[in-house]
């Protein structure tokens, strides 16, 4: 009886160990330099159209974001008795537009804004000195998970490539045209012999424009304006073979050994392989794994990012600016951490450069006189920092 008791307590001490285990896995790598929220009262806010009529506040924006923002609505509910929140996130495409017209005090984005959800919200609110009004803070990094929405981006090959390594410039010069350096349309101009050998490459990923409605819209506006020259950057490359969705994507790569392709990083599968990125010194970045992408050293990372309304010669929202503080504490990134959907928290140093931008945010500025056009170059969507 006694062997059956001990064997007992070994197995649920066993069980035990596992689900803590399972528990720290799923919770993942929280910086332990993250400052821990101290919470400020501040007072609620009223005549905005995101207060709703029983008083709740409006969150509008990524759907994919919904567990993250309730851990977040929980923590300052706690911290700040008489807060509550309705948080409506059904996609990226509606955030802009809801702080646009004051339907948001905040809007919760998945890998930034495109031009077409700011022009509405530049035009009203931009001036010529400062375009881009909205105040821009980058919350977390994209997932690694299948189920997640917003994933870095990968570029890959056909198993049998030999290819061992690319540039990111090598990488422009393959998937765009125009950038006056020469564009990279044979396998042997990067180094490729044996079979691929004087072979023409065959570039392939989403369709670049959203009009088309891909199944990742953000992919190509984010190769073009961030990554293929400076903005607004260059054009995909006429070769370019565009397709509606990453698995026709990793499907035309794996039949193809001319082939490469840009796909995200949670829908790669054994069919392809993921080209190592390396920088002009000939030091290898990284693939993309968990650790790089939360120290920012793979290139193609793409993050969360709260996008806050700010209106010319408003004073800025202390309960915003106190909901953001909170996000950007320790507990506010582990929030991040626990979510199902694998979105990775930002790491201190990170964090301190979001809380800098944020401490600054006071008045917004009056806006300027300008035409009925918006000016050109307009700013890339790109948000400031790593």
């Amino acid at each position: 009886m006694r062997m059956r008791s001990f064997a007992l307590l070994v197995i649920c001490l066993c069980l035990s160990a596992a689900c803590t285990a399972q528990t720290e896995n799923r919770s993942g790598p929280v910086d332990p330099a993250l400052p821990a929220y101290k919470p400020q009262q501040v007072p609620m806010p009223h005549d905005h159209g995101y207060v709703m009529p029983d008083g709740s506040i409006r969150i509008v924006g990524f759907d994919d974001m919904a567990g993250i923002v309730e851990r977040w609505d929980q923590e300052f509910e706690r911290t700040h008795p008489g807060f509550r929140f309705t948080p409506i996130l059904k996609g990226n495409d509606t955030g802009i537009p809801a702080i646009t017209y004051d339907m948001a005090a905040f809007a919760p984005e998945g890998g930034g804004a495109t031009l077409l959800e700011l022009l509405p919200y530049e035009k009203i609110y931009g001036s010529k000195k400062n375009p881009v009004a909205a105040l821009i803070i980058r919350v977390g990094h994209g997932s690694l998970n299948p189920a997640a929405k917003m994933s870095p981006l990968a570029i890959v090959v056909n198993p049998g490539n030999p290819i061992k390594s690319l540039t990111e410039a090598e990488v422009t010069s393959i998937f765009s045209t125009g950038g006056g350096t020469g564009d990279i349309t044979n396998w042997s101009q990067i180094g490729a012999g044996g079979v691929l050998s004087d072979q023409p490459i065959h570039p392939a990923g989403l369709y670049w424009d959203a009009y088309s409605r891909p199944e990742d819209p953000h992919m190509g506006e984010y190769m073009m304006y961030r990554h293929m020259g400076e903005f607004p950057g260059y054009v995909f490359s006429p070769n370019y073979d565009q397709f509606l969705y990453y698995r026709d994507v990793v499907k035309k790569v794996a039949a193809d050994p001319l082939a490469i392709g840009i796909v995200a990083l949670n829908k790669v599968d054994s069919s392809v392989r993921v080209v190592p990125l390396v920088e002009a010194d000939g030091h290898i970045l990284t693939i993309g794994d968990v650790q790089d992408l939360i120290a920012d050293k793979y290139p193609y990372e793409r993050d969360l990012y709260i996008y806050i309304r700010r209106e010319p010669g408003t004073p800025f929202e202390p309960f915003v600016k106190e909901y953001m503080r909170m996000i950007l504490s320790k507990q506010g990134q582990q929030a991040i951490a626990e979510d199902a959907k694998g979105y990775l928290p930002l790491n201190a140093e990170d964090v301190q450069f979001e809380l800098k931008k944020l401490d600054t945010a006071d008045t917004w500025a009056p806006r300027s006189v300008q035409g009925p056009k918006l000016n050109f170059p307009f700013p890339s969507p790109e948000p400031e920092g790593k």
